[in-house]
């Protein structure tokens, strides 16, 4: 196997040598920027291409490390075997709508997301089942370095990736037991160590957050105390407490929007229909993956319903697709199926069908061409960061051949 870096500095700035090391020995790996000074040595076998090209070689031989969403043509429209996708924070100078978008659309459709945040890393495993965090050599490195391997391997392999997650979240325990030994008790440990005995339904998850909470009121944090009774009640809920489970997320529900999310939580509770009370109350925090499963067991035109909205929010665009298409509708909360047929299409470089799409439902709904504007600026962050590349490439060349 081959792997195609599309990275986001040239190869002297690239942030992520060490996490190729963890893949798979044996490959070769092709950067596509500026290489290494002459004469260095690289831990790795890898070949550089210095000038950019925008088109990707079509070859199932190849898989593909994208370090942006800007990439996502290359990443989606190359015909690569796999995609692994590193996903970073929103950088200085970007619209973080878009760069959030298209972050999201590629998640979905990577065969692997990565990501050196570990904000990041728990934001995504609240939503998918295919995330691993890399330490960056920090903390336990040649245990970090050996599951991110076997988590590339599976992927390989076609095999599920819930195992490898399991092992990363009993990891990250470890690593905050170490901490909290050596420093002692703290709100955001704690409420760290409860979010991974969370992930692996664990009872002690309740122990840790009123630990984490009960510290959060002695240093007069208050301001947190709205995601302590969030969490709190995604808990009970996983645990089966669904009565306790609504009264605790009715002591902070004060806006409309939680006024409006208590009611349904009645409803379905007045019904029995017991799955969508559960998927309510994940939702309300953020554990969109358990709130997916909880829905997809009503299996009702309600569910079907909670189901697109999820989708579409969280850019699982295709799902969403799916389930417009089946149950015939035209438009979801203001979002209507050409456009999203048209993204699906774009963002896998069918930019004629999806122009074609879009003008099309441009004659029943102008403000569907507002979406070139944001294909321009996705295309002119692709550009952008291919100049870079390119110019810092010719400058570092010239500057070598000078000496």
């Amino acid at each position: 196997m081959k792997y195609d870096i599309w990275g986001n500095e040239t190869w002297e700035h690239f942030a992520y040598k060490q996490l190729l090391e963890a893949f798979p020995a044996g490959h070769e790996f092709v950067f596509r920027g500026n290489g290494s000074p002459p004469g260095s040595h690289e831990p790795i076998p890898i070949r550089f291409v210095p000038e950019v090209d925008l088109v990707a070689p079509r070859n199932h031989e190849y898989a593909a490390i994208v370090c942006s969403p800007f990439w996502i043509h290359q990443a989606l429209g190359s015909g690569y075997s796999k995609v692994f996708f590193i996903m970073e924070p929103c950088p200085a100078g970007v619209q973080r709508a878009v760069w959030e978008k298209y972050s999201g659309l590629l998640a979905e459709a990577a065969d692997l997301m990565i990501t050196g945040s570990e904000k990041i890393y728990l934001e995504q495993c609240l939503r998918r089942r295919n995330v691993v965090w890399w330490d960056a050599g920090a903390v336990d490195s040649g245990e970090n370095q050996r599951l991110v391997g076997t988590f590339v391997e599976r992927v390989f392999r076609k095999e599920t990736l819930e195992y490898c997650m399991r092992e990363q979240w009993k990891q990250r325990i470890r690593a905050y037991c170490r901490l909290r030994e050596d420093v002692g008790n703290h709100e955001t440990i704690s409420y760290l160590l409860a979010s991974y005995h969370y992930f692996l339904g664990e009872q002690k998850a309740r122990e840790l957050l009123l630990e984490s909470f009960e510290t959060v009121l002695l240093r007069e944090h208050n301001g947190t105390l709205h995601s302590h009774y969030r969490f709190l009640s995604a808990m009970e809920a996983q645990q089966g407490q669904l009565e306790h489970a609504v009264y605790t997320y009715a002591i902070t529900a004060v806006l409309p929007e939680e006024k409006e999310a208590l009611a349904r939580m009645e409803r379905w509770a007045a019904m029995d229909r017991f799955h969508l009370l559960e998927a309510e109350l994940y939702l309300a925090n953020d554990d969109f993956a358990a709130a997916e499963s909880a829905a997809l067991e009503d299996a009702s035109e309600e569910a079907e319903h909670f189901l697109i909205d999820l989708y579409l929010r969280q850019w699982m665009w295709k799902k969403g697709l799916r389930l417009m298409e089946r149950l015939h509708l035209k438009e979801h909360q203001g979002l209507s199926i050409d456009q999203i047929r048209a993204t699906l299409l774009w963002i896998r470089n069918q930019k004629h069908e999806a122009v074609t799409q879009l003008l099309r439902a441009s004659l029943l709904d102008w403000n569907m061409l507002l979406a070139f504007a944001e294909n321009d600026l996705m295309l002119r962050g692709c550009e952008q960061l291919k100049e870079r590349l390119n110019h810092e490439a010719g400058s570092e060349e010239n500057t070598q051949s000078e000496g």
